[in-house]
Formats: structure tokens, sequence, C-alpha cells
């Protein structure tokens, strides 16, 4: 094949760069390991290599088909960055300075993630407390926010059976809800997880089937939804409680949040603070000069 010149935002460049950068070629040796799950000439794909693949896609339903789905991308992109090395795109001078640029990236990140791996950036449950009451006012729900019952179960006649259950009034007491739980449901701390916390309506498709959280607009508090199959199996949620838009939270619904938010503060003040030392070290040094 002929060379041609390169443009350096031709998708296959970037392709390559992004190859390069992000380690995605897998294990590249003349000696293969002792086991792999797939192989493009001396470049082998090792379970190890998998299993990070399928963690930074995050949770995944079909386990099986984002396996072969990660395969097959790995796959793709091998078999591309061999041909650019191939074609030698990595000496053409605009690759080169994009890899530099992409270089310079990778290590500060690791860099900064080093500032915060040195220190503990977790907040105590003094400090959690503190922020919830100095800005309680700001802290009022965004979203409805619910609590809910929700049992899944493996055959359609089981799940009727738990839906009467739950549809008797008045609303089955904790004993009652428990002993469903520990008879009934295939996901026993799944279950029990979700009765006891208030959660954004929007989190809710993230733990459970879109067909069923999409009826709990419907729903008033104590109602039930019918059994709704997904995903192979059969569901039943009750709608225990809603709070509307604006309700004065409690502690425990928005804890997760707040912790988030103070993480994010100390990981700003860490590299706030380690970024003025790198400056005061430079000027010493007389190595920063400043307009």
């Amino acid at each position: 094949m002929s060379s041609m010149p390169i443009c350096a935002t031709c998708p296959r460049v970037l392709l390559v760069l992004v190859l390069l950068g992000t380690g995605v070629v897998g294990c590249q040796t003349e000696t293969p390991p002792d086991s792999y799950v797939a192989r493009v000439g001396t470049n082998y794909l090792t379970e190890a290599d998998l299993t990070r693949m399928l963690t930074s896609m995050g949770p995944v339903r079909d386990s099986s088909g984002a396996r072969q789905q990660a395969i097959d991308q790995w796959v793709t992109r091998t078999l591309l960055y061999r041909e650019a090395e191939r074609l030698n795109l990595g000496s053409n001078e605009a690759v080169q300075r994009r890899l530099r640029r992409q270089r310079r990236s990778v290590l500060v990140s690791a860099l900064r993630t080093r500032f915060e791996e040195e220190t503990d950036t977790r907040p105590t449950a003094g400090e959690v407390r503190t922020y919830f009451e100095r800005h309680k006012e700001k802290l009022r729900l965004q979203e409805p926010y619910v609590r809910v019952q929700c049992l899944t179960l493996s055959d359609r006649t089981t799940a009727r059976t738990v839906r009467r259950e739950l549809r008797r009034p008045p609303a089955p007491p904790d004993t009652a809800w428990a002993r469903l739980v520990a008879e009934y449901a295939t996901d026993t701390t799944q279950a029990r997880r979700l009765s006891q916390q208030f959660l954004p309506r929007s989190q809710l498709g993230q733990q459970l089937p879109s067909a069923l959280t999409s009826r709990i607009e419907d729903l008033q508090e104590g109602e039930t939804t019918p059994v709704v199959q997904a995903n192979g199996r059969y569901h039943v949620l009750r709608l225990d409680r809603r709070m509307p838009e604006g309700t004065p939270p409690e502690l425990n619904w928005i804890e997760p949040k707040i912790r988030r938010r103070l993480r994010i503060r100390a990981r700003k003040q860490i590299q706030a603070t380690e970024v003025q030392r790198l400056r005061n070290r430079a000027q010493a040094d007389g190595v920063l000069e400043l307009p």
C-alpha cells in the first residue's frame, strides 16, 4: 500500500492516539501468556485485561453480551492499531505533537490521583452533619423522592400471590414485609435495601427495570403495580412513600450526595495546596517567570 499525507485530524490518527494513551492494545509479547481470551498477532487480551474493560463499562444487565462486545471492540482497535503502526503514523510530526500533549495530560491526571491517594478525603460523620445543618435550606429536594417495596420473583404465579399480599389493607407492617422478602424474594438484599431508604425518583431506573419504574408516577402511596415481566423475571412494586420536590430532607436521604460534595471540595483544596507549593518552589528555583 502506498504511503499518503497524514492529516492531524484524521479519525484514524486520533484513534491511534487513544490506543497508545490508554493501553487498550493489551499485552504485546512474542511469548504468549499462559492463557488469553483473544489474540491479534503478538497482542493478547487476557482475562485480567477483559475484566478491567468490563469494569470501566459500569453495571450491565447482560454480562455475557457485554463480554462479547468488549472482546469485539478490543479486536477492532488492535487491528486498527497494527495497521497504523504498519503505516508508521507515529513518525508524523503532527501525530507526535498530539502524543506529547496526551502524555502530559495522562501524567498530570496521575499526579492529581496521587495527591488524593496520599490524603484521606473521606468526610467524617461530624463534617457531614455540619454541612447538612448549614445548607439545609439549599438542600431541599430538587425532585420527588420515593421509598418503595419491590420484589423480584421467578414465576408469575408467585408474583401474583405476593401482589395480593401487598394490596391487603392496611399496608403491610414491617414484620409482614420481612416475611414476604424472606419467603419470596430472589434478591433479599436489594429488596430490604430499597424498602429502607428514600431515593430520588430518577435513580430508581438504575436499580429496577424501566418497565416497572415508569408506572410509579401513576401510583398513590400504598398502591401496587400490576405484575411486570422484565429481564426474565416478574416484578411487583408498592409505593410506600413519596416526598415531593421542595421538601426539606432528612440527613440520611441525601447523605451520599453530601459526602460526594465534601470529597470533591477536599480534592480541590488538596490540588490547590499542592499547586501553590509547586509554584513557590519553582519561583525559589528561578524556573518560573510570570508577566
